[in-house]
């Protein structure tokens, strides 16, 4: 293996992912901060956002966070990470055949797209089965939608919020919010299957030990989400849920090697865990590699 070119490699520039590294470089760290798409990871799908005093839109904050890691002199790179081999230094793999080395590695990949878990779901994608309302809800206009959300309300605001004023009828569903959507319906209840013979006419939801099958022309899928660590060794812990285990400082059980964010486990879906979670585990990476 090469000598490391970096001192921390950071694979996933979301949230948590680019505060890791601008952290780090701001410490004096060479950092390299890898993603498949664009900086700002989802953030890039998202509208206007409610965890904040002031009100940012996704992609204004993803082009704040990533404007900040390349003024603190991180590199920012393009590429899918396939294989992550060695124990300090490590080397990155990506599917485009680059490969890159560093001493310590940041898992920030957050999570994979949601499934519902029902028959058949994968004839419905881009034909009324979706993962972002921010972009695919104009398609929708006038017509009746569903969100499928995970547990985590700031999210499912989000995502209903650029819902109003353009779907018909919105459902969301699961627990009630802890303050009233405008506009949007909220069912405790689950799909257990969808239905179309040209793109999505209907779905089936099953609440209360009872099924209906109501009129719907698109679903957003959040529900059945998976942390995107595929790439890393079976070695490293995980919990029941595939989410990597990690200490209170970040480290996971392999040395040099972090998660931050939606991936790792007892992480909490909010915009502002995940930049904490960043500006924790970048002091942990500082601490070990300048003792």
């Amino acid at each position: 293996m090469n000598s490391p070119s970096f001192d921390i490699i950071v694979v996933g520039a979301g949230p948590a992912g680019l505060t890791v590294a601008t952290e780090a470089a701001r410490a004096g760290l060479k950092a390299l901060c890898l993603d498949k798409l664009a900086p700002g990871g989802e953030l890039i799908n998202l509208g206007e956002l409610h965890e904040f005093d002031e009100l940012f839109t996704g992609v204004q904050m993803g082009s704040i966070l990533s404007d900040d890691a390349v003024v603190a002199g991180v590199e920012i790179g393009f590429g899918e990470v396939v294989s992550v081999s060695g124990s300090g230094p490590f080397e990155v793999t990506t599917a485009e055949g680059d490969k890159h080395v560093s001493r310590a590695l940041v898992v920030a990949t957050g999570l994979n797209k949601g499934k519902l878990g029902v028959p058949g779901e994968e004839a419905f994608e881009g034909r009324g089965l979706s993962h972002c309302a921010h972009c695919d809800g104009p398609l929708y206009a006038g017509q009746s939608v569903i969100i499928a959300p995970p547990h985590a309300w700031p999210w499912t605001y989000t995502e209903a919020a650029a819902l109003v004023g353009i779907a018909g009828d919105i459902t969301v569903l699961g627990e009630a919010p802890p303050e009233p959507l405008p506009d949007v319906t909220v069912v405790d209840g689950r799909i257990v299957a969808l239905e179309g013979s040209d793109g999505l006419e209907a779905v089936t939801i099953e609440a209360g030990g009872q099924r209906n099958t109501v009129p719907a022309n698109a679903v957003f899928a959040y529900a059945g989400r998976t942390p995107a660590a595929e790439f890393m060794p079976d070695s490293l812990a995980r919990d029941a849920s595939r989410h990597i285990v990690v200490d209170e400082q970040g480290q996971t059980s392999l040395p040099l090697v972090y998660a931050a964010g939606d991936v790792r486990s007892g992480t909490k879906d909010f915009l502002k865990n995940a930049i904490a979670d960043g500006q924790k585990v970048a002091k942990s990476i500082v601490a070990a590699l300048k003792k």
